[in-house]
């Protein structure tokens, strides 16, 4: 279902940018990586090898995973390598975004163990949960490796901001085969996308992969170009948290995908690809007069966003009612579809950014992921 939808946003994307301009697309096509920086992959005479580097924040290693189908070469050091068989049939995982990749492949149904299930928007996988095809694997971080042990899957996907990294190196030790995804660090939300590639190598779908990375790819380029000359409107986010509001840096991802859209980012200057931390204050100096105010957390209204903070009332974005939330796809148990597909859809993200921003340019699209706050 998820396939369909967003390949038919696709199309329509493509189309409706088209119509407002004709020329051809600026970024390549076809296979291998384009856009990722933190994996790559090299196809071999009877197996392939994906390689990861800086596998999570800070650190700089990396690591190695050979895919065999059938028996190991005995013509390579199998130690430099973590071993997975080929394509994978059984998967563990701890990340959101894994889900909507292995959907739109259509092998969901090899997912047999998850961690925090109770943050799965998709029909389809809760589905699985509910018929008891799926295994809570995990909670706050906390990864349940008995129970891991005895799905023992082909292969555990995982993510670690470092508290989940004890839990990993024990299921390493006992043979478990884990393969790191670092692709919430991608800086470029294209290169996020395009770990729908890696995902593909594993399961076997890898034409699949690049056929649909290819389609969402020229749906954003074609998005890109109907920007070129519009008047650009100010725009900030984030909210505080803890006391501390946390910016997108110029080169993050979020910071990106606003320029893209024809946006005048307030803080496109600040370097890095991360967050910049900074005080209400230091925000209020510079934004409180700018047009726009996009991503304001899980807020749902202007009610609440005031509630939690009175101060938020001056900007002048929250005097027009000029805020968005990416809170408009929620499942009942908390599960919100922007941390899930969104980044396999970065054209549906920058179709939603140019709608809100320039709705001019595409009437007859309906806001996918956000939803303006009333």
């Amino acid at each position: 279902m998820i396939r369909n939808l967003v390949i038919i946003a696709a199309g329509f994307l493509v189309l409706a940018c088209q119509k407002k301009n004709t020329e051809e697309t600026s970024r390549p096509a076809g296979s291998g990586v384009s856009y990722a920086q933190r994996f790559s992959m090299e196809e071999y005479e009877g197996y392939n090898v994906l390689t990861v580097n800086k596998l999570w924040q800070g650190s700089d290693e990396s690591a190695s995973y050979l895919l065999y189908e059938g028996e190991v070469p005995t013509a390579i050091d199998a130690s430099q390598y973590t071993l997975i068989p080929y394509p994978v049939q059984s998967i563990v995982s701890n990340s959101t975004t894994h889900l909507a990749f292995l959907e739109i492949l259509g092998v969901e149904q090899r997912l047999k163990g998850f961690a925090q299930t109770q943050y799965i928007y998709s029909e389809s996988i809760r589905s699985q949960l509910d018929q008891g095809l799926l295994q809570e694997v995990g909670h706050e971080g906390q990864l349940d490796v008995e129970r891991i042990l005895g799905i023992d899957p082909d292969v555990i996907l995982a993510f670690s901001s470092g508290s989940e990294n004890r839990q990993l190196a024990k299921l390493e030790e006992l043979g478990q085969p884990v393969v790191m995804t670092p692709d919430y660090l991608e800086p470029d939300i294209l290169g996020r996308a395009e770990w729908i590639k890696f995902i593909g190598h594993l399961t076997g779908k890898e034409d699949e992969a690049e056929a649909y990375f290819s389609q969402i790819a020229a749906a954003y380029d074609s998005l890109t170009t109907m920007v070129n000359d519009v008047e650009r409107p100010s725009v900030f986010s984030g909210t505080l948290y803890g006391g501390t509001w946390f910016m997108p840096a110029g080169n993050n991802y979020n910071a990106l995908l606003m320029k893209d859209a024809g946006a005048e980012y307030l803080w496109t200057d600040a370097a890095g690809t991360g967050w910049i931390n900074l005080d209400f204050e230091a925000v209020y100096a510079k934004a409180y007069q700018a047009d726009f105010w996009i991503g304001v957390a899980d807020y749902q209204s202007i009610e609440a966003l005031v509630a939690a903070d009175e101060r938020y009332a001056n900007f002048e974005a929250v005097k027009t009612g000029q805020v968005y939330g990416y809170t408009k796809r929620m499942s009942t148990s908390g599960g919100n579809d922007y941390f899930e597909s969104g980044n396999a859809n970065p054209h549906l993200l920058l179709a939603d950014h140019i709608k809100i921003l320039h709705p001019e340019l595409l009437p007859d699209y309906e806001l996918f992921y956000y939803k303006k706050l009333e």
